[in-house]
């Protein structure tokens, strides 16, 4: 999938999707790590051959314990790949968390995916803004809110400023013709129009251009969240809030004293920091903090049902994939979102019976001691 998309997207838009920061490191770590968390196959049991693969978690009943995590401008990537995206974790009753920088609407992915949608913010500079785009998740039904924590200011991608993709943009001559050999992409993009940033639009600079938008963006998200903005959100949000983006245990254990109800471990991706560890390196530190009860959910470098096994393994209850959901509907468009949860969900159904465990909750289990 990921052949296929880098050969029909833009190459603008399949850098910034595969994309890390630096030299790349945190991304490679993050594959890297994963490879070596080696799981050891029981086959003399009896009880695994059709093993279940649902969970309950933050109160729901999820047919697997994995979702689509944000992933903002994904318009660029494909036209409403957020919107096929969100309609087929309804489906596939899995859940579909939207960027606050993403290309889709709070309402539009409301609409499709009812109590699957989760939302996604980052801490604006303005309290107000955030408050109105707390009530507005709220007033469209989402009763999970996740606090990105690990962007405390506009991040520097030398392969994003390479193709215009900076703060702020800058479309050249290159950028067009990359979009040119990519007539399809093209005609998808000119049908659903130019992607923007929905859930901002009515906050921008009133006929502002790309460099005035731009800048805008970089003053909304500047500063850290810190604990204190953490706990005011905690005060106005009355469903489940989640923090992502934790790596070190002792945020991990202020989150939990502030009441947040579950933390994402996650290096963003190996887009923030080159010299960030991986979440799943970071996963059994956290959990000796938090307790065996405090949910945890996962991500980075997942691109196969395995890899979600070997984050349960590690201690999450949850784990979140990006490039791989959007790699599918780059190479397939619409059909790329069902089918690609379609592969993971039987990958992990095959793993699960492959090394003879019937439960999730059995998983560290199969782990060879050490790895």
């Amino acid at each position: 999938m990921r052949k296929a998309a880098r050969k029909r997207i833009p190459r603008f838009a399949y850098d910034y999707l595969s994309g890390g920061i630096g030299l790349h490191s945190a991304l490679r770590n993050n594959r890297d790590a994963l490879d070596n968390v080696i799981i050891i196959p029981r086959y003399l049991v009896g009880n695994a051959d059709h093993p279940r693969t649902g969970c309950t978690f933050l109160g729901e009943q999820y047919d697997f314990p994995f979702g689509v995590a944000p992933v903002g401008l994904g318009g660029i990537i494909w036209p409403q790949a957020a919107q096929h995206l969100a309609s087929a974790a309804q489906s596939h009753n899995i859940p579909f968390c939207l960027s606050g920088f993403a290309t889709a609407s709070i309402g539009e992915i409301a609409d499709v995916a009812g109590k699957h949608a989760w939302y996604q913010h980052y801490m604006c500079a303005d309290e107000k803004l955030n408050e109105i785009l707390f009530k507005r998740a709220l007033d469209c039904g989402y009763e999970n809110l996740i606090i990105t924590v690990d962007i405390p200011t506009v991040t520097r991608r030398d392969h994003d400023i390479r193709n215009g993709l900076s703060v702020p943009p800058r479309l050249n001559l290159r950028t067009l013709c990359d979009a040119a050999r990519r007539p399809r992409w093209a005609m998808e993009t000119l049908l659903s129009g130019v992607p923007q940033f929905q859930n901002y639009r009515e906050f921008f600079p009133k006929n502002a251009n790309l460099e005035k938008i731009g800048m805008f963006i970089q003053e909304v998200i500047e500063g850290h969240a810190s604990l204190e903005r953490l706990k005011r959100v905690r005060d106005q949000w009355p469903h489940n809030l989640i923090v992502k983006g934790v790596l070190n245990p002792d945020d991990a254990r202020d989150c939990l004293h502030i009441g947040a109800d579950a933390i994402v471990v996650s290096n963003h991706g190996g887009r923030q920091l080159d010299a960030a560890p991986s979440a799943i390196d970071c996963l059994p530190a956290i959990r000796d903090t938090v307790g065996p009860d405090f949910p945890l959910i996962a991500d980075g470098g997942v691109l196969t049902g395995l890899d979600i096994i070997r984050y349960l393994g590690k201690g999450a209850d949850f784990v979140f994939a990006g490039r791989a959901f959007m790699y599918a509907v780059g190479a397939m468009g619409k059909p790329g979102a069902a089918h690609v949860m379609n592969v993971l969900s039987e990958e992990f159904r095959c793993t699960m019976a492959q090394i003879g465990c019937g439960k999730i909750a059995d998983l560290p289990g199969f782990l060879e001691p050490g790895s």
